[in-house]
């Protein structure tokens, strides 16, 4: 499913990698909301998100996203099977990736850090708990939007 808001300026290309229906919505709500162009495109598995990322599949003509959300509890491929996929393609290598889920562990904390990822920010239980998500994806779609003006 893909949403998007058009605002002046060119839309952030965002792929949220989540299993859970309902988080998934609140993301939709969220980004809604957030004040900046947005597009967003959900998949719910480790391997949709490889295949999107790799234009595989049903996702041959995807468009490669300006940062990925990825939850880390994922059927399958778990997130940091994925997030280790991504650092380890020449292609993909750069793309920004917040590690955003449920767990608080010191332990998926550390793997996350040891693979790279971006940021990792745990999932609020509020819809108004997502400020710091946005206020990244803000930073990170300012520096898209410059890198081409």
């Amino acid at each position: 499913m893909t949403t998007s808001i058009k605002i002046a300026g060119r839309a952030i290309e965002i792929l949220h990698v989540e299993d859970n229906f309902g988080d998934a919505g609140v993301m939709k709500q969220v980004l809604k909301k957030a004040g900046f162009p947005n597009r967003l495109t959900n998949v719910n598995t480790g391997e949709a998100a490889l295949d999107f990322l790799n234009r595989r599949n049903a996702f041959s003509a995807a468009v490669q996203p300006d940062v990925v959300l990825l939850d880390l509890k994922l059927p399958g491929k778990d997130g940091l099977g994925v997030l280790n996929e991504i650092r380890q393609s020449e292609v993909l290598k750069n793309i920004p990736v917040i590690v955003l889920t449920g767990s608080e562990s010191d332990l998926d904390l550390d793997w996350a850090n040891r693979l790279k990822a971006n940021h990792y920010v745990v999932k609020p239980f509020e819809v108004e708990g997502y400020k710091e998500l946005t206020d990244i994806l803000r930073k990170i779609w300012m520096k898209t939007f410059h890198k081409q003006a």
